[in-house]
C-alpha cells in the first residue's frame, strides 16, 4: 500500500503533534492479516497524531482511544472530530484496558506510546519542564499525588530511592540530601527552583553535554506521581488479554525503564511464561503466546531524526498474538 500522499503533510514543520515512528508502525500494520482494517486501540492518544494517520490511511479502521488527561483529550477530540464515530474515546489510564474495553470487540491492533506528550512539556504549565518556571505538579490526570508532594514531603531516603530507581541518577542520595536541606528553609514551589537545586548539587565536571543535569530527577518525579511503570505493566498484561488472536501489539518507549518492561513482557509471551520467574526457574508450559515481530527495537531513521528531535530516544517493539493466555 502506498502512503506517499501523506508523507509531505506529516513532515511539514508546522504540523502540531509529531507522532514518532509512524512509518515503521504503518509498515507493521500493512503486513498484518487485516492490513489496516478492523479495530485499533490507541492506548496513549495524546494530541491524536498516531490516530489521525491511521484514520486517514485505513478507511475501514475504527479506533478506541485512551487518554487519562482530560485537558489534552479535549484537544484531541477537536482535532479528530472529522472522523466522527470511527473513533471512540475513553478518558482513563490504559492500565485499566481489560476492564474498560468492551469484550465483544477485541482489538486487532494495540499501540502504546509511553511517556508524555510534547504538549505536556511545551504548553501544559504543570512543571514537567525545567525550561520554564511553572508550579510543581506533573500530574497527567486525576491523581492524589503531585510533584510538590514528592519534593517537599517525601523522606530523604525515599527521594533518593525514586531518583535512583526511576531516574537512574548516580547522584541520587546527594541530591535528595540537598533538597531536604533547602526545603527546610523554604518549600520548593516551581520547576525552575527544583532544576536550580539539582544543577547546583551535581558538580559541573559531571554534567553531561547537551543533557540538563535535572533531566533524570524530573523523569523520576513524574514517574512517581503518575505511577507510570506500574501502569505499563498492568496495561501490557490487560491489553494482551483483550487482543484478538492474530492481533498485533506495539509499544514505543522513550527510556530504558519503559523499554525493559516491554522487552521482558514480549519475551515472556514468546516463551509462554506466566509465572514471571527467571528462565531457568520457569515452571510454565513453554508454549508461545506470541511471535516477536521485532527481535531488536526499531529506532528512527535519519529523516525522522531531522524532522522530530523527540524521536531520538524512541524504541518500538511489536509482537503478534498466536494464542490466548
Amino acid at each position: 500500500m502506498g502512503h506517499n500522499h501523506i508523507i509531505d503533510e506529516f513532515f511539514n514543520e508546522s504540523y502540531i503533534h509529531k507522532p514518532v515512528l509512524w512509518r515503521e508502525i504503518v509498515d507493521i500494520i500493512d503486513c498484518s492479516l487485516k492490513k489496516g482494517s478492523g479495530h485499533l486501540v490507541d492506548c496513549t492518544l495524546g494530541e491524536g497524531g498516531h490516530s489521525e494517520i491511521f484514520l486517514k490511511l485505513y478507511p475501514e479502521m475504527k479506533i478506541t482511544a485512551f487518554e487519562r488527561d482530560s485537558e489534552i483529550l479535549a484537544r484531541a477530540k477537536e482535532r479528530l472530530s472529522a472522523f466522527g464515530s470511527r473513533i471512540t474515546y475513553i478518558n482513563s489510564n490504559f492500565s485499566g484496558i481489560a476492564d474498560l474495553l468492551p469484550p465483544d470487540n477485541p482489538p486487532d491492533y494495540i499501540l502504546y506510546d509511553f511517556g508524555i506528550s510534547s504538549y505536556h512539556f511545551d504548553r501544559s504549565g504543570r512543571g514537567f519542564t525545567f525550561a520554564s518556571d511553572e508550579p510543581l505538579d506533573m500530574s497527567l490526570g486525576c491523581t492524589e499525588l503531585n510533584a510538590s508532594d514528592v519534593i517537599n514531603k517525601y523522606p530523604e531516603k525515599e527521594l533518593a530511592r525514586i531518583f535512583r530507581e526511576y531516574g537512574e541518577e548516580n547522584w541520587a542520595s546527594w541530591i535528595a540530601k540537598i533538597i531536604v536541606e533547602r526545603r527546610a528553609a523554604k518549600h520548593v514551589e516551581t520547576s525552575a527552583e527544583l532544576a536550580s537545586i539539582v544543577l547546583a548539587a551535581i558538580p559541573k565536571k559531571f554534567h553531561v553535554k547537551n543533557i540538563h543535569p535535572a533531566t533524570r530527577v524530573f523523569q523520576a518525579v513524574r514517574i512517581e506521581v503518575n505511577r507510570e511503570l506500574q501502569s505499563i505493566e498492568d496495561g501490557l498484561r490487560g491489553g494482551f488479554k483483550m487482543l484478538a488472536e492474530g492481533g498485533i501489539m506495539m509499544a514505543i518507549s522513550f527510556h530504558s525503564l519503559e523499554d525493559r518492561i516491554a522487552k521482558i513482557f514480549f519475551r515472556r509471551m514468546k516463551d509462554g511464561c506466566l509465572c514471571g520467574a527467571e528462565p531457568d526457574k520457569c515452571n510454565c508450559m513453554n508454549r508461545s503466546f506470541a511471535e516477536l515481530l521485532t527481535k531488536k527495537p526499531v529506532t528512527a531513521d535519519d529523516d525522522e531524526l531531522r524532522w522530530n528531535n523527540r524521536s531520538r530516544s524512541a524504541k518500538l517493539r511489536a509482537a503478534r498474538k498466536i494464542r490466548s493466555i
